[in-house]
């Protein structure tokens, strides 16, 4: 069975990207390849990531730059090597033009992966609704309600975003190397962001919170990993600040795991998202979070998740950190990981599950 993965906005280290890689490596690869395209050109230790957990990726022209170039380039790859199955992972119709590329060249089974609750280009995506529709043969969502604002009244599969949890579990040792290794005084309070640097997760917003913060505790540090097209406006404004020493830009890590366990509170001040697996990964972690409103209750599995609108004022934000108390993440360690994994977040039996139905998927079609 050859599974070809297309992540239509480009391959980044974001949320679907790990979710691509989480059940790939959690799979029981006998009789499976995996593939993953890059419609961009991606960093070159996302490559070699792919590659480390045998799978295979093909590049291609970034669909934002040339889309003529990028769908006649899409054409001749599914054409040149077959694939039983398409997974698209994307957030709006626009995925129509993948899902049909591979109609068109011969695949069996196509599935739409909805990742969002929302998408930034909202006219092409309501002409294309319709064309949408007949495009692929299964959907899936990362939750209910990005399955809903994709799928509407068709049905769709609720895919959790997995996670091995024993990466996030909180640890003292990790927490004094990495406050160590930041310079960070270990009373110091961290408040810690993850996301890609765009308009959707909001920066500007967070710095203006983090701005209030420090105004009441001077020795605060803000910790933001992740990088995007947002980058160095972002970074331009931490230099413009009165606040730089204080402000700690990671970029992309494979030591997210360990970095949580140096952080004391995390905030999400999207301005929409799907079911954000990061706020899985600091629940795992014993984390209290500070989200956004618009983001769906369904990513709130314990009693860590504070939700606040960002139509607030950021000293509302900047408040109810400073009123929060920490919780001692030791003790409940179990707890949450417990919590986390009965709501479904168990990467071991979702890739069992997810091969099952690309299995059941394929028989369907073969009959």
């Amino acid at each position: 069975m050859r599974v070809l993965h297309i992540p239509t906005g480009g391959l980044f280290a974001d949320g679907i990207l790990s979710c691509i890689m989480a059940y790939a490596q959690a799979m029981d690869r006998t009789d499976l390849e995996i593939t993953i395209l890059a419609p961009n050109r991606p960093e070159e230790k996302i490559l070699e990531k792919i590659r480390k957990a045998d799978c295979l990726v093909s590049v291609i022209p970034y669909r934002k730059q040339d889309t003529k170039r990028y769908i006649e380039e899409l054409y001749g790859f599914l054409k040149n090597h077959p694939f039983d199955i398409v997974h698209v992972h994307g957030s709006s119709a626009i995925m129509s033009m993948e899902l049909l590329t591979a109609r068109a060249a011969g695949c069996r089974v196509r599935i739409a992966h909805s990742h969002n609750t929302a998408c930034e280009n909202k006219r092409l995506d309501r002409l294309l609704r319709p064309i949408f529709r007949r495009s692929f043969d299964y959907g899936f969502a990362c939750g209910q309600e990005a399955g809903k604002w994709l799928f509407q009244d068709k049905k769709f599969i609720v895919i959790p975003n997995g996670r091995n949890l024993a990466e996030y579990e909180f640890r003292e040792e990790s927490r004094a190397f990495w406050r160590n290794e930041l310079a960070i005084p270990p009373d110091s309070l961290v408040i810690g962001h993850i996301g890609c640097f765009n308009y959707q997760k909001n920066h500007e917003y967070l710095l203006r919170v983090f701005s209030e913060i420090v105004k009441g505790i001077s020795d605060a540090h803000l910790v933001m990993i992740g990088v995007g097209e947002y980058f160095e406006k972002i970074e331009e404004e931490v230099k413009k600040s009165g606040f730089a020493a204080n402000v700690h830009f990671m970029g992309t890590t494979d030591r997210v795991g360990e970095l949580l366990s140096a952080m004391d509170i995390m905030l999400l001040p999207s301005r929409y998202e799907g079911l954000p697996i990061v706020v899985i990964e600091w629940q795992a972690s014993g984390l209290p979070c500070i989200i956004s409103d618009v983001i769906t209750d369904e990513c709130r599995l314990t009693g860590l998740v504070t939700k606040l609108s960002i139509e607030e004022e950021p000293r509302i934000w900047a408040e109810t950190v400073k009123n929060m108390s920490l919780p001692d993440r030791n003790s409940t360690r179990e707890e949450m990981k417990e919590k986390i994994k009965g709501a479904g977040y168990d990467i071991e039996s979702g890739g069992v599950r997810l091969k099952q139905l690309y299995q059941a998927f394929l028989k369907e079609k073969n009959r």
